[in-house]
């Protein structure tokens, strides 16, 4: 799994009084569930000392340099694809990269997220390293990474050549046994057919080229003509990485063979380092003397792929296949609809088996503006995250319903959480509800492993039929622990979630949304559905 890193910059210590709540779930349910009264005859209670309420670790030693996370999905399945796209982009770009996820693979939230790459291509955004950022954008950028799991981050390392390590995270895919046919590396200020690309690229006719099985192998395919047109968009065949990164001495010496430039040896020398490592070896191998050296085939186009021309009335509708350099989210837009360009399917959701309920392991992706969870809310969220995957549920991290709270709900911002089960609970059988500073130390049991005993506690199940929140009462405690709960997708759920929400006085208050749901769970009309 690939080790990377966040800057600390603006970041004052983590709270050490933040607890987290190392869960044994099954035992803190079986035995600690609020069951009205007579919540002491539950048989087989634990002892205290099998609860562990435990501080975070000491994270003093993080303080002065950056924090080291493992980013993206460190176990991806053999699997082959027809694209692996690779979208480079800036930390702080989150809005655009939400807008190219709708735009391009038809995800325009994280209801229903991707669990499972089993589409046809492949996609992840990689952000480039960074010195340093403002503390909001860290947050937000945390939270995106949680919620969409489609985020590669790469350590700030002395003389980096970024291009080098996107091909050598393209090869470290390979390594497990992700295949595919080609590879499109794009800016995330860039907008593609990729309907399109995949006819012309089946087609094996690349403008007035027809592809032997070689070229398609050793294919490179952009736009050379400067200007950096050439970090717009390159698709590459597969074998045409690893030669690339064999043939680094070309980029020493390269002359501009071929450009207007007319001038002296060492003038076209410093122009020609001015371009990234695909533009040097075009130039270096299109020289006659040169041109039998390597198998790479290259298509220079600038018919196909071109740059912004400012207005959409300027773009050929037949002939374009992407549009580089647009900066205006709105223009974004405007390139989609001129282009008509259809959304290409990332992930298919896997279909239930014989009745399988359908569950979402649910937790909050918002980093509070005191940063005491960001050193640990990325392996928090990839606990449950591994959780939900190996029991086929989804996983749904939110953090838009808890930012909204101060700014235009006026009550405190814990009460996002009644928001995002309010939103996520339409969608799924069953919600299963764990805060951010929780973590589920026993993976192997499974929710419904769960029910089925929760069926024979209340009695069969008819009983548990009735049944439509499940939810902990630790024995000390006077109230609920709504830090971990279940909740049934039904028409007393949200009835119960909106009575919650009335709860005006309890805006502010300490115990905010724990103490109304526990009211209400008081009250006759609502005791006796509660497990």
């Amino acid at each position: 799994m690939r080790m990377t890193h966040r800057q600390r910059h603006y970041i004052r210590k983590p709270c050490l009084y933040i607890t987290l709540f190392i869960t044994v779930f099954l035992l803190l349910i079986l035995t600690l569930m609020y069951l009205g009264p007579n919540e002491d005859s539950v048989e087989g209670a634990i002892k205290d000392e099998d609860i562990f309420l435990n501080p975070p670790p000491n994270l003093d030693d993080h303080l002065d340099h950056p924090v080291i996370y493992p980013i993206g999905d460190g176990n991806i399945q053999p699997r082959h694809y027809k694209l692996l796209i690779a979208i480079t982009s800036q930390i702080d770009e989150t809005r655009t990269r939400k807008l190219l996820r709708e735009y391009l693979f038809g995800i325009k939230n994280n209801l229903k997220p991707c669990m499972e790459n089993n589409g046809d291509i492949f996609y992840k955004f990689l952000v480039k390293p960074y010195d340093q950022t403002e503390k909001k954008v860290l947050r937000d950028f945390t939270a995106e990474v949680v919620e969409f799991d489609d985020i590669e981050e790469f350590p700030n390392q002395p003389n980096m050549n970024w291009l080098k390590t996107v091909f050598t995270w393209i090869q470290s895919l390979e390594k497990q046994e992700v295949t595919y046919d080609y590879v499109v590396i794009m800016e995330d200020h860039s907008v593609i057919n990729f309907n399109k690309l995949l006819t012309i690229l089946d087609s094996s006719v690349v403008n007035t080229h027809t592809l032997t099985t070689r070229q398609k192998s050793n294919l490179i395919w952009g736009n050379f003509d400067g200007g950096e047109k050439d970090e717009m968009f390159m698709i590459l065949g597969p074998g045409s990485i690893t030669t690339l990164l064999e043939l680094e001495y070309f980029i020493k010496g390269t002359s501009n063979h071929g450009t207007k430039n007319h001038g002296t040896k060492k003038q076209k020398q410093k122009q020609t380092l001015k371009y990234n490592i695909i533009t040097r070896a075009y130039h270096y191998f299109i020289e006659p003397n040169h041109s039998d050296e390597s198998d790479l085939f290259f298509i220079n186009d600038n018919i196909g792929l071109i740059e912004w021309p400012n207005a959409v009335e300027n773009i050929p509708i037949e002939t374009t296949i992407g549009v580089g350099h647009v900066y205006l989210e709105s223009e974004l837009k405007d390139v989609f609809a001129h282009l008509s360009i259809p959304k290409i399917t990332a992930c298919y959701p896997v279909p239930s088996n014989n009745g399988k309920l359908s569950i979402a392991v649910v937790t909050s992706s918002f980093v509070y503006d005191n940063m005491c969870m960001y050193p640990i809310a990325y392996p928090l969220a990839e606990n449950k995250r591994n959780y939900a995957k190996k029991h086929g549920y989804s996983f749904v991290g939110r953090s838009e319903e808890f930012d909204q709270q101060a700014h235009y709900k006026n009550r405190r911002t814990v009460w996002g959480k009644i928001d995002s089960v309010e939103k996520i609970l339409p969608h799924y059988d069953w919600l299963f509800w764990l805060d951010m500073d929780t973590v589920i130390a026993n993976q192997s049991i499974s929710v419904e492993w769960l029910f089925e005993k929760f069926t024979k506690m209340v009695g069969g199940e008819d009983n548990f039929k009735k049944i439509n929140l499940v939810v902990a009462r630790p024995k000390q405690d006077v109230t609920i622990n709504a830090g971990v709960f279940m909740i049934r997708n039904s028409e007393w759920s949200r009835r119960f979630l909106r009575t919650i929400q009335q709860r005006r006085d309890l805006y502010h208050n300490r115990q905010m949304e724990q103490r109304a749901m526990w009211d209400l769970l008081n009250t006759p009309d609502y005791r006796l559905e509660v497990s």
